[in-house]
């Protein structure tokens, strides 16, 4: 089988589905909400480091203010990713297994997705990947020094995007203490490496010193906070390693733990193992405190996939076709799904003419938990898909009303809805104000002018929170439909704002 036509077929084949899909698929929260920083370049922001916002800036220049012009970086980064493990796979086990490593990093759900969407994790994905093949390249007999100023600059590129981009240092130092015999040239390299990388990282370090550490200290608390001030909490553990299993699909997500076990005693998999195991490792820990979202531990199937596909003949023929199977069941339904999300508002099958009845769960039979638990899931699927058909609807309808009060500015309830309005209404982003954290998430915004002034109150996707003390008079807030929208948006009239009483917010 020629697996080279095979990797460039898919690659062109996947990435013109992202065109296509990338374009046509409205923005979700989180896209909105990073477009509004680079409306604002910044040397770094609340949540993340700046890479994002500036690549969103990059791809509006290039395609204007489209879905198309958010996500180019992203797609761009699927390409990357995938040329990245094809490389690595093939310097270390031969080209077949390279040009395997490519293809299931391009379809592996997890990375698949993270190649569509613009998030921090999409161009975390590229840097970490190369960053570990220059790392490889850099500790061979007689290599030049040259390849740690590169992996260095990966590494860089990978903390501009975010944090956890530290974890490869983690990785590199365990590296060193499994390497007796080569360990003082590999800290050498490790070093030169990691004073690039701070190079890189200077213009974050800087601004978080002119903001109270502000940056740091939210990621910190975000992924380490003792939600149940319990000791270990196992309920969160055992949903860790589940999602662990399935990120990459069930069947490759196993052998991804098989091979990263087993296989130990060969340098290219302990290589390309510590790398996995840094990642796995770090938020096991960070499970036992705090709620783990699945997208964070990602960078650890990059070099799982990498074992995986140099381990390929070692699994019977039977699993890899179930493998193959299951991998390619799960893009399709995937594929299926987002073109769901395409079809036009007119046709019959539209997912806009869906509004199931949640209260009907309430028939089904079984204990009144499990009921609960599926009308859980029912809403936060709906929730989910709202995401993608809301947004822009929403801002029209605020836009329509907020001409219509005649007030002076928009106060909003969350950062998710402020990033909607930023994007599709951008008109309205000069008078754009979140009062809840929103001096430290959009510091850019002086909403000291707007003393005694009024607002437009929106709150969406959720109630809240409260803004009665921000004001000498709010009314009631009324709900609003809009479409086929099930959370109802809910507007009021805020009169002689008081930014006074922000501060304790």
């Amino acid at each position: 089988m020629n697996t080279s036509a095979w990797f460039w077929g898919l690659l062109a084949l996947v990435t013109l589905w992202k065109v296509y899909a990338g374009g046509k698929l409205g923005l979700i929260f989180d896209e909105c909400y990073y477009w509004e920083w680079s409306v604002h370049p910044q040397a770094c922001y609340f949540d993340h480091p700046p890479l994002t916002a500036w690549m969103i800036g990059a791809g509006h220049a290039l395609l204007g203010q489209t879905p198309l012009g958010v996500r180019f970086w992203a797609i761009m980064s699927g390409i990357l990713l995938a040329l990245a493990g094809r490389i690595l796979g093939a310097g270390m086990f031969g080209p077949a297994a390279g040009n395997r490593a490519g293809i299931l990093l391009l379809l592996a759900p997890i990375f698949a997705g993270n190649a569509l969407l613009m998030t921090p994790d999409t161009l975390l994905m590229p840097a970490w990947a190369f960053a570990i093949l220059f790392a490889w390249k850099g500790s061979r007999e007689a290599a030049s020094p040259g390849w740690w100023i590169a992996a260095g600059a990966a590494a860089g590129i990978g903390m501009l995007s975010k944090y956890t981009m530290v974890l490869y240092y983690g990785a590199l130092a365990l590296l060193l203490l499994c390497s007796p015999g080569r360990r003082g040239k590999l800290l050498t390299g490790i070093i030169l490496a990691a004073g690039v990388t701070l190079l890189f990282f200077l213009p974050v370090l800087w601004w978080n010193s002119q903001h109270a550490w502000v940056s740091f200290s939210h990621q910190l608390n975000h992924g380490f906070k003792n939600e149940h001030h319990t000791l270990v909490n196992f309920q969160n553990l055992t949903d860790y390693s589940a999602f662990l299993v399935v990120l990459v699909s069930p069947i490759l997500g196993l052998f991804c733990f098989r091979s990263a076990s087993t296989r130990l005693s060969d340098e290219r998999f302990r290589f390309l193992a510590l790398f996995f195991w840094t990642v796995v490792l770090f938020f096991a820990f960070s499970a036992a405190k705090a709620h783990i979202e699945a997208n964070w531990p990602m960078a650890a199937f990059v070099t799982g996939l990498i074992m995986v596909a140099g381990d390929w003949e070692s699994y019977s023929l039977a699993w890899r076709r179930a493998a193959v199977i299951v991998l390619l069941l799960a893009d399709l339904g995937a594929v299926a799904g987002v073109s769901y999300l395409l079809l036009p508002k007119e046709s019959p099958l539209s997912i806009h003419h869906l509004s199931p009845d949640i209260s009907l769960i309430k028939r089904f039979p079984g204990s009144e938990k499990a009921k609960a638990a599926l009308k859980q899931g029912v809403g936060d699927f709906l929730s989910r898909i709202e995401e993608f058909l809301g947004p822009q609807v929403i801002a029209e309808t605020i836009r329509t009303k907020f001409r219509e009060s005649g007030a002076d500015f928009l106060c909003l309830s969350t950062y998710q809805l402020t990033g909607v309005m930023s994007f599709y209404a951008p008109d309205l982003e000069p008078l754009l104000w979140l009062p809840d954290h929103g001096r430290v998430r959009f510091p850019w915004i002086n909403d000291q002018i707007w003393a005694g002034k009024t607002a437009l109150v929106a709150e969406w996707p959720r109630r809240g929170p409260l803004y009665y003390d921000l004001f000498e008079h709010l009314q009631p807030a009324q709900p609003v439909q809009v479409g086929e929208i099930r959370s109802p948006l809910f507007l009021s009239i805020g009169h002689s704002y008081k930014p006074e009483n922000v501060k304790n917010r």
